[in-house]
């Protein structure tokens, strides 16, 4: 398990270590738009999981792949954003809302129930 978390930590950094950091990224974003945060944008993803840095906030991404599409550097950011989730997975740092409702729809199979 710990080579499958380094694994996907060192397949993060090497996506997220080719940023320019020119930002024009951010103006896609949809959690960027709503909450006006640098952490929660594609860039701030960048900068973070390029130092190392693997952070719960790549939870709120959507995955929508604008931030891909625009990159002038053809980064798959989104496929950084997955492996990042995947180190804190394994580090049993998961989203606690994600498992709720997985918690619900495996006992009740819908996650609407409270």
């Amino acid at each position: 398990m710990e080579i499958e978390r380094d694994n996907a930590k060192e397949e993060a950094v090497e996506i997220m270590e080719k940023c320019i950091k020119c930002g024009l990224c951010k103006e896609l974003c949809p959690v960027f738009k709503a909450l006006r945060e640098e952490q929660v944008s594609p860039r701030g993803h960048a900068i973070l999981i390029s130092e190392n840095i693997f952070d719960k906030s790549v939870f709120d991404c959507t995955l929508c792949k604008a931030c891909d599409i625009k990159c002038p550097m053809k980064m798959e950011i989104c496929e950084a954003i997955k492996r990042a989730r995947q180190v804190l997975n394994l580090k049993n740092k998961e989203n606690p809302e994600a498992k709720t409702i997985l918690k619900k729809v495996l006992e009740a199979q819908n996650p609407y129930l409270k």
